[in-house]
């Protein structure tokens, strides 16, 4: 053997610490190789014979049974190694202990060592296992020495008789890979088999000294990477996340909120903030357990803290429920070197744990904070057309919401080469950030008219106008002028339309939709009332916390059948009905949205509603101008008209609401596509006395005067 040269190791440096982890490597296989040697030389294998033909694995002869069968007990290989032979193990050993005592420089396999409080034996047991990942040689060696071609990695038995030691018993050294410890290093389904495999994250932490992120988790660094945006609101929270962190003893830390409400983002600052690190792992699913295990592993190979989020499960309905006790004490359990972990979920629940347990919980954000969030992310750019005042009293968003919706909104308006940001757009962007179920109870509407199209008195218009500006300015009155500190609730608007059909309601609901730039939902009655005790209210209910997430406008047509007036209890069908009228006037006055309802029968609202409605616009039966007026305005400018059309006989002839008016104009533009020809006095005379008639209204020829004659052959 060269001087310089021990069972493989480089003796010429023993006065230097290792400059890199191969060099370390190196001296540990060769002193792993030098074990194997002995274990094979001590011991016969492949039955009395040692042929191998008796390689097999899954036969065994009878000379090789009763081999076996006379054989003694095993006592572990140090026990059988000659006084020379042990000489050069702990020559070897004591070789890489010298210059690991003079390294300084970090090595992810140290790092386990020390960080893990890995003894002499564990250690030899990661690099037992390592070997088997980064050299393809052991794999035979490994099938050579267990007598089986299929066992290619080590096993626990032969990791005990490697490197047991001395004065334990083999059963008892067996037994440490059944407990906790350094057996989370291990694969767990491989031990159950008795193999000895490393689980995937300590072979990429040995291999690269980190971990890249994958489904189970990912990597937070606090000391190198920041959070994508400013801590702007729940400023409470952070210092009391700060105190937690500071707190002397071990705790767990739940921090409850909406879905988007910024837990993650709390957690994410609060590392940043002192300079840590920590593991995030999504506990969504069925199998978060491991997920959990996986996630701690990789907190302690990292020195991180860890961080479990959606920890809620959900009911048959697909609804969120608070994480059950059993599963918070069985993440509260799991092996942690960090005195600190951190639950979030977005309902709060107690938690009865051993250790302390601290309680956050991050409310909605309310009107203020949302202007904030709104004013931060589109401080870059100019908005047209509308105020984040507006956009916050409009849209009950989480930051996650509000940062994703203006994102949206700035991008689209770039790519198109525009610096501003319209009113429209960060409507549409909004909306798009928008979760809820409220096509299931109610119809969307596409708003298509304006206020050009509106054909009514000016007092009317105003009173709607008005109604728009409490949505604009809500906020200013609300939190900036402290009314909100004044008048805790009954913030939301509520408009009440009566009059005759065909009046124009409807089209005002629109009108209001689109110069709000809000979506409209009409409510299908038909899904909201049910005759059975219970549902009418069950069904209330979850449309207007739909409403709510969804930030539209509410449009009741025809109301008075859900708003009608309670009467007298006279049997259980009274009380179940003066019920329903009650319990929907708790939730128009809890609303704090845009509610418009439509009526033809005022008188058949409930006296205790008017006092909920904000305002009330009454729409008269138009005159003759004004029914002239609706004519002109349902002419689009592209269709062909004949220039010899009286409107003024047709508005002062035919008394007929505007929802009748338009029938006509639209049946009058049918008839002349038919024919060829503009639209002309004929074919709306002809559509107006159908639709007369249509209201069995009888026309007679002198009451149509000198257009007589365009009826002849009708």
């Amino acid at each position: 053997m060269e001087s310089n040269n021990l069972n493989g190791l480089n003796l010429s440096r023993l006065g230097c610490g290792y400059a890199r982890q191969e060099e370390l490597l190196h001296d540990l296989v060769a002193w792993l190789d030098l074990h194997l040697y002995y274990y094979y030389s001590h011991h016969q294998w492949l039955g009395p014979s040692s042929e191998m033909k008796n390689l097999l694995g899954f036969v065994v002869t009878r000379e090789e049974f009763e081999h076996n069968l006379t054989k003694a007990a095993q006592r572990g290989m140090p026990a059988e190694l000659s006084e020379e032979e042990r000489k050069q193990i702990d020559l070897s050993l004591a070789a890489i202990r010298l210059r690991l005592e003079q390294t300084t420089a970090f090595f992810p396999l140290t790092q386990l060592f020390t960080g893990f409080d890995l003894d002499e034996f564990e250690r030899k047991s990661v690099v037992l296992a390592y070997a088997a990942e980064i050299d393809l040689k052991y794999t035979k060696l490994f099938a050579y020495l267990q007598d089986d071609m299929t066992r290619k990695v080590p096993s626990v038995s032969l990791c005990c008789e490697l490197f047991l030691p001395e004065g334990e018993e083999l059963t008892a050294c067996i037994s440490r890979f059944h407990g906790g410890g350094f057996v989370r290093l291990f694969d767990s389904a491989e031990l159950e088999r008795g193999l000895l495999v490393l689980r995937r994250e300590v072979v990429e932490y040995l291999a690269n000294g980190t971990l890249r992120d994958c489904d189970a988790f990912y990597l937070f660094d606090g000391a190198t990477e920041r959070p994508q945006d400013s801590l702007i609101i729940q400023q409470d929270a952070v210092r009391r996340l700060d105190a937690a962190f500071h707190y002397p003893e071990r705790c767990c830390v739940r921090l409850c909120g909406p879905e988007g409400s910024g837990k993650r983002f709390q957690i994410m600052h609060l590392f940043a903030r002192h300079g840590e690190r920590c593991v995030f792992s999504n506990l969504e699913g069925d199998d978060w357990r491991e997920k959990a295990r996986s996630a701690s592993l990789a907190a302690d190979l990292t020195d991180a803290f860890l961080c479990l989020y959606h920890l809620d499960r959900k009911d048959d309905a697909g609804q969120p429920i608070p994480p059950p006790q059993a599963m918070l004490e069985e993440l509260e359990r799991l092996e942690l070197h960090r005195d600190k972990r951190f639950f979030l979920s977005c309902l709060p629940a107690p938690m009865r744990l051993c250790t302390l347990s601290v309680e956050l919980e991050l409310p909605r954000t309310n009107e203020t904070q949302r202007l904030m969030l709104f004013n931060s992310f589109l401080q870059d750019v100019r908005l047209a057309g509308c105020t984040t005042e507006e956009l916050a009293a409009k849209f009950r968003f989480s930051p996650r919401q509000i940062r994703n919706a203006c994102e949206q909104a700035i991008g689209l308006a770039r790519m198109d080469g525009i610096e501003e940001v319209s009113g429209s757009l960060i409507h549409s962007c909004c909306y798009g950030q928008a979760v809820h179920r409220l096509g299931e109870l109610a119809s969307r509407v596409t708003p298509a008219y304006r206020w050009d199209d509106v054909v009514l008195p000016e007092a009317q218009k105003t009173l709607m106008r008005r109604a728009c500006s409490h949505v604009r300015y809500r906020h200013r009155v609300s939190a900036s002028w402290g009314f909100q500190d004044k008048v805790s609730y009954g913030w939301g608007l509520s408009i009440l339309f009566a009059g005759s059909p065909g009046t124009g309601k409807t089209m005002c609901a629109q009108v209001i939709a689109h110069e709000l730039n809000m979506e409209l939902y009409k409510i299908n009655l038909s899904q909201i009332v049910s005759k059975y005790i219970g549902e009418t209210e069950k069904n209330l209910r979850a449309l207007f916390t739909e409403a709510k997430n969804a930030s539209c406008i509410l449009f009741f047509d025809e109301c008075d059948a859900l708003f009608g007036k309670r009467s007298e209890v006279k049997d259980a069908h009274d009380r179940n009905a003066n019920v329903e009228v009650a319990y929907l006037l708790q939730q128009i006055e809890e609303f704090d949205g845009v509610c418009i309802l439509a009526t033809n029968l005022v008188g058949n609202i409930d006296a205790a509603f008017m006092r909920r409605i904000t305002y009330v616009v009454h729409f008269p039966f138009p005159d003759a101008l004004a029914r002239e007026a609706i004519y002109r305005s349902l002419i689009p400018a592209d269709a062909p008209l004949d220039g010899a059309i009286d409107w003024r006989f047709l508005g002062e002839r035919f008394e007929l609401s505007g929802g009748h008016i338009k029938n006509i104009v639209i049946s009058a533009a049918f008839m002349a596509a038919e024919e060829g020809f503009p639209i002309s006095m004929k074919h709306l005379l002809r559509a107006a006395v159908t639709e007369m008639k249509k209201n069995e209204i009888v026309v007679v020829r002198e009451q149509l005067r000198e257009y007589a004659d365009l009826l002849e052959g009708d």
